[in-house]
Protein backbone atom coordinates (compact mmCIF):
# COMPACT_ATOMS: atom_id res chain seq x y z
CA UNK A 1 0.00 0.00 0.00
CA UNK A 2 1.48 3.56 -0.92
CA UNK A 3 1.28 6.49 0.58
CA UNK A 4 -0.43 9.65 -1.60
CA UNK A 5 0.43 12.94 0.05
CA UNK A 6 -2.02 15.59 -1.30
CA UNK A 7 -0.94 18.94 -1.15
CA UNK A 8 -2.75 22.20 -1.54
CA UNK A 9 -1.31 25.72 -2.32
CA UNK A 10 -3.10 28.87 -1.64
CA UNK A 11 -2.46 32.27 -3.33
CA UNK A 12 -0.43 34.67 -1.33
CA UNK A 13 -2.23 37.58 -2.70
CA UNK A 14 -6.11 35.78 -1.84
CA UNK A 15 -8.03 37.68 1.15
CA UNK A 16 -8.27 35.67 4.69
CA UNK A 17 -11.87 34.91 3.66
CA UNK A 18 -11.18 33.84 -0.50
CA UNK A 19 -8.41 30.99 1.52
CA UNK A 20 -10.54 30.20 3.70
CA UNK A 21 -13.26 29.35 0.92
CA UNK A 22 -10.66 28.01 -1.38
CA UNK A 23 -9.26 25.67 1.19
CA UNK A 24 -12.60 24.11 1.85
CA UNK A 25 -13.59 23.76 -2.19
CA UNK A 26 -10.32 21.77 -2.37
CA UNK A 27 -11.07 19.54 0.62
CA UNK A 28 -13.93 18.45 -1.43
CA UNK A 29 -12.07 17.72 -4.46
CA UNK A 30 -10.12 15.41 -2.00
CA UNK A 31 -12.90 14.24 0.09
CA UNK A 32 -15.15 13.65 -2.68
CA UNK A 33 -12.85 13.14 -5.99
CA UNK A 34 -10.10 11.14 -4.45
CA UNK A 35 -9.74 8.65 -7.59
CA UNK A 36 -9.70 11.96 -9.71
CA UNK A 37 -6.95 13.57 -9.02
CA UNK A 38 -4.29 13.28 -11.01
CA UNK A 39 -0.46 12.95 -10.76
CA UNK A 40 0.47 16.37 -11.93
CA UNK A 41 -0.11 19.78 -10.47
CA UNK A 42 -3.84 20.79 -11.10
CA UNK A 43 -4.61 24.89 -11.36
CA UNK A 44 -7.71 26.00 -10.05
CA UNK A 45 -7.73 29.60 -10.64
CA UNK A 46 -11.37 31.01 -10.69
CA UNK A 47 -13.87 30.34 -7.37
CA UNK A 48 -17.01 29.39 -8.13
CA UNK A 49 -16.36 28.01 -12.17
CA UNK A 50 -18.59 25.61 -13.00
CA UNK A 51 -16.92 24.16 -15.82
CA UNK A 52 -18.19 20.22 -14.59
CA UNK A 53 -19.89 18.29 -11.83
CA UNK A 54 -16.93 18.07 -10.16
CA UNK A 55 -16.64 21.99 -9.33
CA UNK A 56 -20.14 21.89 -8.88
CA UNK A 57 -20.06 19.66 -5.96
CA UNK A 58 -16.67 20.61 -4.52
CA UNK A 59 -18.82 24.39 -4.15
CA UNK A 60 -21.56 22.83 -2.52
CA UNK A 61 -19.55 20.89 -0.13
CA UNK A 62 -17.51 23.81 0.22
CA UNK A 63 -20.54 25.97 1.20
CA UNK A 64 -22.17 22.89 3.58
CA UNK A 65 -18.58 23.02 4.96
CA UNK A 66 -18.55 26.69 6.28
CA UNK A 67 -22.40 27.69 6.64
CA UNK A 68 -23.90 25.82 9.44
CA UNK A 69 -27.76 24.92 8.78
CA UNK A 70 -28.53 26.42 11.91
CA UNK A 71 -26.45 29.44 11.90
CA UNK A 72 -28.47 30.23 8.20
CA UNK A 73 -32.07 29.15 9.89
CA UNK A 74 -31.52 31.27 13.18
CA UNK A 75 -30.07 34.28 11.37
CA UNK A 76 -33.17 33.69 8.38
CA UNK A 77 -35.66 34.89 10.89
CA UNK A 78 -34.10 38.24 11.71
CA UNK A 79 -36.00 40.12 8.76
CA UNK A 80 -33.89 43.25 9.00
CA UNK A 81 -31.41 41.76 7.38
CA UNK A 82 -30.78 42.35 3.21
CA UNK A 83 -28.87 39.53 1.51
CA UNK A 84 -25.30 41.05 1.88
CA UNK A 85 -25.87 41.78 5.49
CA UNK A 86 -26.79 38.14 6.25
CA UNK A 87 -24.09 36.57 3.87
CA UNK A 88 -21.71 39.46 6.11
CA UNK A 89 -22.66 37.60 9.63
CA UNK A 90 -22.11 34.18 8.68
CA UNK A 91 -19.00 35.70 7.07
CA UNK A 92 -19.67 33.98 3.80
CA UNK A 93 -19.13 35.86 0.35
CA UNK A 94 -23.18 35.89 -1.38
CA UNK A 95 -21.88 33.53 -3.59
CA UNK A 96 -21.02 30.91 -1.27
CA UNK A 97 -23.79 31.57 0.18
CA UNK A 98 -26.12 31.04 -2.48
CA UNK A 99 -24.33 27.51 -2.96
CA UNK A 100 -25.72 26.86 0.83
CA UNK A 101 -29.35 27.76 -0.03
CA UNK A 102 -29.46 25.57 -3.05
CA UNK A 103 -27.91 22.73 -0.67
CA UNK A 104 -31.10 23.56 1.45
CA UNK A 105 -33.41 23.89 -1.15
CA UNK A 106 -32.37 20.70 -2.69
CA UNK A 107 -32.86 19.27 1.24
CA UNK A 108 -36.26 19.67 1.25
CA UNK A 109 -36.20 23.18 3.41
CA UNK A 110 -37.64 26.58 2.07
CA UNK A 111 -35.17 29.51 1.02
CA UNK A 112 -35.52 32.07 -1.92
CA UNK A 113 -32.94 32.82 -3.92
CA UNK A 114 -32.04 36.56 -3.45
CA UNK A 115 -33.20 37.96 -6.91
CA UNK A 116 -30.52 40.83 -7.28
CA UNK A 117 -27.40 37.80 -7.20
CA UNK A 118 -26.55 36.36 -10.66
CA UNK A 119 -26.83 33.03 -9.63
CA UNK A 120 -26.20 31.26 -13.16
CA UNK A 121 -23.42 29.13 -11.45
CA UNK A 122 -26.18 27.46 -10.36
CA UNK A 123 -27.94 25.79 -12.97
CA UNK A 124 -27.47 22.21 -13.26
Amino acid sequence: MSCQTIYVMLSSFLSKEEKRIVAAHELGHITLHRSQLKMAPMSDNRLYNMINETEYQANLFAADLLIQDEDVAALSKQEDLDYFSFCSSLYATPELMSFKLYSLMKRGQKYNMPLDINSNFLAK
